[in-house]
């Protein structure tokens, strides 16, 4: 995703970027060491404790390292501090580029479009995909996945994205808009939009001892390793719903990450 969005800011030639997330954001850390990569300047617009962010580790770590800049606000803040975290760059002399949390842009939903095809590719021919569970969070990635299986003709395939941070109205709202960067009319997907809320255990960032008692298990019995904030609660949901609707086929289940949240 932020290959993509590389692209798309050399293109506008941009020198500087605003984005936001969480203080274990996997987009923010991302986001912030490709800048150090590139020379750009970074503005990081970060919800959550500013004292756990300085004493934890895993993104949190490295994105102290890129030494990218640093605001701390309430989630109803980050618009208003965005836009002016924009305007101060202009006024330095950049040229900046708005990048909404999680790659929430044509960049991002586009680079999933074409995952879905590396994926087709990488498969025998004529196998298909019944199931594909994620993570959801800001729906590009979700976006992303649903229109790369009706472009590449997996029109049976079904996109289930599991909730780890929105409820549900928001979230399938958020996959919508994200649908609509790359499509005229993204109203024709709402009927392949699968999203569930169900196992968010408080919100963003919220874990339980069960979801990391459940980490360890599968890691021990499968090498996969899980986190606290994304693919944990995404992976032990799909194996909720594999039971509860006896779900059968090829069942993917597409990990994003998530690795140094485990390590904060």
């Amino acid at each position: 995703k932020m290959a993509k969005v590389i692209a798309d800011i050399e293109t506008k030639n941009c020198n500087a970027i605003v984005t936001t997330g969480g203080i274990q954001s996997n987009h923010c850390r991302v986001v912030a060491l490709a800048c150090a990569a590139k020379g750009w300047k970074c503005k990081l617009i970060l919800h959550g404790s500013r004292e756990q962010f300085f004493s934890e580790k895993g993104n949190a770590l490295l994105m102290r390292f890129s030494n990218a800049q640093i605001e701390f606000v309430k989630d109803t803040d980050i618009g208003p501090v965005m836009d002016q975290s924009m305007n101060d760059f202009e006024m330095q002399g950049f040229k900046p580029y708005y990048l909404y949390g999680g790659g929430h842009n044509q960049a991002g939903v586009t680079a999933y479009v074409e995952a879905v095809r590396e994926l087709k590719n990488s498969l025998l021919s004529g196998q298909e995909i019944d199931h594909i569970f994620l993570a959801s969070g800001t729906g590009s990635t979700q976006a992303g996945i649903i229109a790369g299986c009706q472009e590449v003709g997996w029109t049976e395939t079904r996109v289930h994205g599991i909730s780890i941070a929105r409820k549900k109205e928001r979230g399938i709202e958020a996959i919508l808009e994200s649908l609509s960067f790359i499509d005229k009319n993204p109203d024709r997907f709402s009927k392949n939009i699968i999203f569930y809320d169900d196992f968010l255990l408080g919100g963003y960032g919220k874990s339980s001892q069960k979801l990391y008692d459940f980490i360890i298990y599968t890691a021990n019995k499968t090498g996969v390793i899980l986190d606290e904030t994304y693919t944990g609660k995404a992976f032990s949901g799909m194996i909720n719903i594999i039971n509860k609707e006896k779900l059968n086929g090829n069942i993917l289940f597409w990990h994003t990450g998530g690795l140094l949240n485990l390590m904060a």
